[in-house]
């Protein structure tokens, strides 16, 4: 959802940075804990070394997302400028 046009490109608020880069972090979320659920149930314990690494990555993620959406139009975004 584009907030108001500067030179032709889209500018969010930081609000609605927020929720775009939650709902991506909702997204790493959801699909990351259906194969740590289905290796901690075939196991019977919980690896929390993989919940650790599974956490940082969808982390990362929605530091990427929100950077990404709050760079102006033309810019390099996100953690890796590109």
């Amino acid at each position: 959802m584009c907030i108001r046009f500067i030179e032709g490109g889209c500018v969010y608020t930081n609000k609605e940075a927020f929720i775009e880069a939650f709902k991506e972090l909702g997204r790493v979320v959801v699909l990351a804990i259906i194969p740590i659920l289905i290796d901690a149930l075939s196991a019977g314990r919980v690896d929390w070394r993989v919940v650790m690494v599974a956490s940082a990555l969808a982390g990362l993620r929605f530091i990427d997302k929100y950077l990404h959406e709050l760079a102006p139009e033309g810019e390099a975004k996100g953690l890796t400028r590109f």
